[in-house]
Formats: C-alpha cells, sequence, structure tokens
C-alpha cells in the first residue's frame, strides 16, 4: 500500500476540503492518509464559536497526547448531528488525487501512483480514465493514448470530483 508516500497534512486538506466531516476524518486518520498532528491541525483550522469541547481538545493536543486522536475523533464522530457518510473515501480520492497531480513533479511515476491509488480504492469507476493500463475510451482521436491525454483527463476527473461536492453543497 502506498499511502504513507502521501501523507496529508490538516492545513492542506482544511484547505481543499473545509467541509469534511468527523467520520470522514476519522476514515482518513484510519487508513493514514493523515496523522495525528494533522488531525489535530485540522481541527484547529476548523475551529469555530460553536466547537464542540472534543473538538477544542482534538485542536489543541501537545504532541506526547496524540494517543488521544483516535478517541476524541470517535467521540466527535457519534455526537456528530450530519448523517454517516454513504462514501467516506471519496473525499480522500479527491484530496490525494489533488495533492498528486499539484505536487506531481515531485515523483518519478505520478500516472504509477494514480494507478496504486486506483487499487487501494477499490477500483472507483470515475479514476478509470486516467489509468495507463486501463483501454482509453473511443473518441475522434482514435483508441490510442498519450500521457499528456492523461494529465489531462486527470485534470477533468478533479473538477468532477469538486463538482459533485458542490452539488450536495458541501462546500456552503
Amino acid at each position: 500500500m502506498l499511502m504513507k508516500k502521501l501523507l496529508l497534512d490538516g492545513q492542506y486538506i482544511h484547505n481543499k476540503t473545509p467541509w469534511l466531516n468527523w467520520a470522514e476524518l476519522l476514515y482518513g486518520f484510519e487508513h493514514g492518509f493523515i496523522d495525528e498532528k494533522g488531525v489535530s491541525d485540522y481541527a484547529c483550522e476548523a475551529l469555530t464559536t460553536e466547537s464542540s469541547q472534543e473538538a477544542i481538545e482534538l485542536a489543541s493536543l501537545l504532541l506526547e497526547e496524540k494517543y488521544l486522536v483516535s478517541n476524541l475523533l470517535e467521540s466527535l464522530v457519534n455526537k456528530e448531528p450530519s448523517p454517516k457518510t454513504e462514501e467516506p473515501a471519496k473525499p480522500w480520492v479527491f484530496l490525494l488525487l489533488s495533492f498528486l497531480f499539484e505536487h506531481q513533479d515531485e515523483y518519478e511515476d505520478s500516472l504509477g501512483i494514480v494507478g496504486e491509488l486506483y487499487a487501494d480504492f477499490d477500483y472507483p469507476v470515475e479514476i478509470s480514465s486516467i489509468i495507463r493500463y486501463m483501454p482509453p475510451p473511443e473518441g475522434p482521436e482514435g483508441p490510442e493514448g498519450s500521457e499528456g491525454k492523461l494529465f489531462e483527463k486527470w485534470k477533468e476527473v478533479i473538477l468532477t470530483y469538486k463538482v459533485f461536492f458542490e452539488q450536495q453543497n458541501r462546500f456552503t
């Protein structure tokens, strides 16, 4: 599993998805997409005057208290008024694809990593169009695909995810 190479920090996650609910954040933590410091940083960025005591505690954890992250997150999930997220992985696909696209120069084979993400997330159909080994869709330019086209499609896939979340009023 490659996710450790793509550990995201809390500030990046909050900048991209300030609407994540606690269940989605817990999913990311449990799957190693964000660590204890990242969770605390995200909680700090997300604090409002209406934040619960657990959210305030999570945001102000000291490094030696990182063992409390999981319990605090679970408590927040249980108190969360919003319904359980049907697809808690979906925001993480968006976040990881976005991060990797923005930092592709830092990776020797970013499209190869996208292929690993595709497998790690149980082959989401939404990203199959940017997987090297998948047959390219038929179109006016023919079935042959190029790396450049895959990168163009990658940008479109990220936009599609963003539109999906906007339609769910997640960005408001």
